[in-house]
């Protein structure tokens, strides 16, 4: 994030990359040697955060063969999907200038909504599966509170901050959770999860998050185009607007997680007032934080800024109700952010390094 600031404030990219159109195959070789540094700079805190943090805090540590397999494929997915946007928003904005780029923009993030659960299966070496008797059993359990199911798929998961999540376009959803929470939750602390997730759905919440961050992309991305020295015609003004729209996602990590926690709270409020027991609820997430980031309490500042999933402490005491504003809309944005190639997507506290966590974010 320093480092785009301190480019668009002496504008590098004006200085060091084309400023006219070179051609396609000149812009793209310009593209994936870019692509390339972005991957150098990030090697070292991958490696720390997906491999030397684990092992240091026994947090479930991989071999190193095992993550450099994994890291190695979620770069190499996600350096050639930044490829093909940043082709397309200049193919976009050479024929219909920044209109037809915003909109390709959000065709392609639409997409990535649409198409989640392939790209995450694409990014991580996990087996799959969509039948298991345990999650048959919980999910009729959370049909006792009035919720209608959705097609539920374990994945088999090596990443302990894995949380799976809902996947698919508005009515055409469906839920992932990760093997671990199978094997290490009861019947009815598994429902719990499941039910949590449902009720962002058919509230809306989960809807709401997905326009909310489709609204910041694209407003984002206007935004950032708008910039001295940016655009959507040559690779030096792409690249400025793509250091626009990083310091623009790093506003969004300061403003919107207090959205995705007042969802948080209102699914718990929801869950409860359709009769969970109380004592199930505290222990599931409790249970989860204990495989996860094992924070139970935070300083109000740090949560505030840094974490829209609200810390147990603070879900225990806080019962809020009314309907989920945005549900899971921050770290939604992150994800999204690849359709006009976010730097952030993958360099935030929660999943640097982490690939299995890169196309799938952990929620709540």
């Amino acid at each position: 994030m320093v480092a785009c600031v301190a480019g668009l404030t002496l504008q590098l990219p004006q200085s060091f990359l084309p400023t006219s159109d070179s051609g396609y195959l000149g812009d793209l070789a310009w593209i994936a040697l870019l692509v390339g540094c972005i991957i150098a700079v990030m090697a070292p805190l991958d490696f720390w955060g997906g491999y030397v943090a684990p092992l240091r805090f026994n947090r479930q540590p991989i071999s190193l063969g095992v993550f450099l397999k994994q890291w190695s494929r979620g770069v190499l997915i996600q350096s050639l999907l930044f490829l093909i946007s940043s082709i397309v928003i200049l193919i976009a904005g050479r024929q219909a200038g920044l209109t037809g780029a915003t909109v390709c923009v959000l065709i392609m993030s639409i997409l990535y909504v649409a198409c989640q659960r392939r790209l995450l299966a694409a990014m991580t070496s996990g087996r799959w599966h969509a039948e298991d008797d345990k999650v048959d059993r919980s999910l009729e359990h959370a049909g006792s509170w009035n919720l209608k199911r959705l097609p539920v798929t374990v994945i088999h998961n090596m990443d302990p901050g894995f949380t799976g999540g809902v996947v698919g376009l508005p009515k055409f959803e469906s839920i992932i959770i990760p093997r671990d929470f199978v094997d290490q939750l009861t019947a009815e602390q598994l429902a719990v999860v499941l039910a949590r997730r449902l009720i962002a759905v058919e509230s809306g919440g989960r809807t709401r998050g997905i326009l909310l961050a489709l609204i910041w992309i694209v407003a984002g991305f206007i935004v950032s185009a708008s910039l001295p020295g940016a655009g959507v015609i040559t690779v030096a003004e792409l690249v400025t607007t793509s250091m626009g729209f990083t310091v623009w996602t790093f506003l969004g990590l300061l403003t919107l997680p207090t959205i995705s926690r007042q969802s948080s709270y209102a699914i718990d409020a929801e869950l409860l007032r359709r009769g969970a027991d109380t004592e199930t609820f505290t222990q599931t997430i409790r249970a989860l934080d204990s495989v996860q980031d094992d924070e139970p309490s935070r300083g109000a500042l740090v949560e505030t800024i840094f974490h829209p999933v609200p810390s147990v402490d603070n879900r225990r005491q806080t019962h809020q109700s009314g309907s989920p504003m945005a549900w899971h809309a921050a770290r939604m944005t992150l994800f999204l952010s690849w359709s006009c190639t976010g730097l952030l997507a993958r360099a935030v506290h929660c999943n640097v390094g982490r690939p299995e966590l890169w196309a799938m974010l952990p929620t709540d």
